[in-house]
């Protein structure tokens, strides 16, 4: 008697396991199903933020113990990536694009793991990229079989209880009918021109069966419900390994190694260094500058070729600056106030350094124009300068979290990054110098994305040099093809909406003939 009721405690517990995991396989297949409809065969849109979003409500539905929504750094990467994902629906920079591609579901992976609890080794720490590791390659490969394992146990569990013998009876009436079938359905057919008629035109319902797109879309509905429902199964039901003996960062770390006598020497003589080399900055910045360029300097020369070596000291000098504040022995605090000062000298010195950088690729912008590559570079500039300010904090306050700060920095950064709208800039800053009386390059700025062409239609409409009319008709003949063209709903794209409107009040259009093989070159200046 007692066996009876453990083993019907037993079938309990694994009815209730069973129904969780139908819940999540359906789920899944939810999700499976509607990442084929919104990117099967279709360029990426409204898409991309709507399966993100319904992802996440599906994970906030079945997390067993809801979390509360703060602003820690978990709720900061909820954030960037519902903002991130959004960046396919508001904007069209392909570059932004296939880089959120590959960094947005990093973030999710990372995000999740926190979400959920499922992470051994806290986010600040060296080991947590192990977790990524394993969220990434291996959490949504471990379960991948178990959704044909449940369904087949679902199925053998309800054959156990008895429940299969009306199937049963049904699958041998259906298989009596056959025979019938095929006797009573010619007779009828003979009987009847209409019946017969709809008879033969049953196999024709079976040519509009596409496999080519069938096969593919199935496979792609399964695989992904697998790797769906994989990942999700091992952050609900899986439970968490527990990694000993590497716990925190402490124990991956060498630890302070660096005699400080040896860093203060490296220090006073780097710093001699920055100050001999600041001591001539000043004296081009402020000096002969404001009169021209040093004489036998050209903007190429002066400008371009010292930027980027700049940039590369600057990289250096936080290299050095955090190696300082980390693996430098403590010996008493004359010689460690010595160091922070030393230290403190360092972080001024990059900062004159990345003002030099930028005025720098400034002479260059006004000279030749800006460029994406020009913008990002003051973009990434700035971020430098935001690192090295919070460095200089932590030098005189050794509370700050230095690592933290830092993620949470790149985090934000790149996230305004996405929203700055870098190509409308481009097209902004490079009609300000063409009113100015410089050159401008027309034909660059129509092969920026979608973004540019509102202010570039703008501009055109307010001209009436045939010069930059004709270019600028030609180097959009291939971006009107791609808006007239009809696009599914999934792909609706913001960016590519407004430039389609404004291309539509361009008031000087100019018809365009290309003919096969004919291709454009862009013979202008150096970018």
């Amino acid at each position: 008697m007692e066996q009876t009721n453990i083993q019907l405690t037993e079938n309990q517990i694994e009815g209730l396991a069973n129904k969780k995991g139908i819940t999540l396989l359906l789920g899944s297949l939810a999700l499976g199903l509607l990442f084929n409809l919104l990117f099967y065969k279709k360029s990426l849109g409204l898409s991309y933020p709507l399966y993100i979003t319904a992802l996440y409500i599906f994970l906030f539905w079945s997390i067993k113990k809801k979390p509360k929504l703060t602003l820690d750094f978990t709720g900061l990467l909820g954030i960037s990536i519902i903002a991130l994902s959004f960046t396919y629906f508001f904007f069209s920079n392909p570059f932004f694009h296939v880089f959120n591609f590959l960094l947005i579901p990093i973030l999710v992976v990372a995000h999740t793991l926190l979400l959920t609890s499922n992470n051994q080794f806290k986010w600040f720490e060296a080991p947590f990229f192990l977790d990524m590791l394993n969220g990434i390659f291996v959490r949504p490969l471990e379960n991948c079989l178990k959704p044909f394992s449940l369904i087949s146990s679902t199925i053998k569990r309800k054959t156990d209880l008895g429940k299969s013998t009306v199937m049963v009876k049904v699958l041998i009436g259906l298989i009596l009918t056959i025979p019938l079938l095929i006797i009573i359905v010619p007779l009828l057919a003979s009987a009847d021109d209409v019946f017969r008629y709809f008879i033969n035109q049953i196999p024709n319902l079976f040519q509009d069966i596409n496999l080519g797109q069938f096969v593919p879309q199935f496979l792609i509905v399964t695989i992904v419900t697998c790797l769906v429902f994989s990942y999700l199964w091992s952050l609900f039901y899986s439970k968490p390994k527990t990694g000993k003996g590497i716990s925190n960062l402490e124990l991956l770390s060498p630890g302070k190694f660096l005699d400080p006598i040896t860093v203060t020497t490296l220090l006073i003589v780097i710093d001699a260094l920055y100050i001999f080399f600041i001591a001539i900055q000043f004296s081009y910045l402020f000096g002969s500058l404001t009169d021209g360029l040093p004489r036998n300097f050209t903007f190429a020369q002066y400008a371009r070729k010292g930027f980027f070596e700049l940039v590369a000291v600057t990289l250096i000098n936080l290299a050095l600056l955090i190696g300082n504040m980390y693996f430098v022995k403590t010996s008493g605090k004359k010689l460690d106030r010595v160091v922070k000062i030393l230290n403190t000298v360092l972080v001024m010195s990059t900062f004159i350094m990345l003002l030099s950088a930028h005025f720098r690729m400034s002479l260059y912008e006004d000279a030749y124009g800006f460029t994406y590559l020009r913008v990002l570079t003051h973009a990434f500039m700035g971020y430098l300068f935001v690192l090295f300010m919070v460095s200089f904090i932590k030098i005189w306050r050794h509370s700050i979290p230095l690592f933290k700060s830092f993620v949470v920095i790149s985090i934000v950064a790149y996230t305004l990054l996405n929203y700055i709208n870098v190509d409308r800039i481009i097209v902004k800053e490079n009609i300000a110098r063409y009113t100015e009386g410089k050159t401008i390059d027309i034909q660059y700025l129509t092969t920026l994305s979608y973004d540019a062409i509102p202010p570039l239609v703008e501009f055109v409409n307010t001209t009436h040099d045939m010069s930059l009319i004709t270019p600028f008709n030609n180097g959009l003949n291939s971006k009107k093809a791609v808006l007239d063209s009809k696009t599914s709903w999934q792909s609706f794209n913001l960016s590519k909406y407004r430039a389609q409107k404004s291309l539509k009040e361009n008031k000087n259009p100019v018809p365009l003939i290309i003919f096969p093989g004919e291709r454009t070159m862009n013979l202008l200046t150096p970018r």
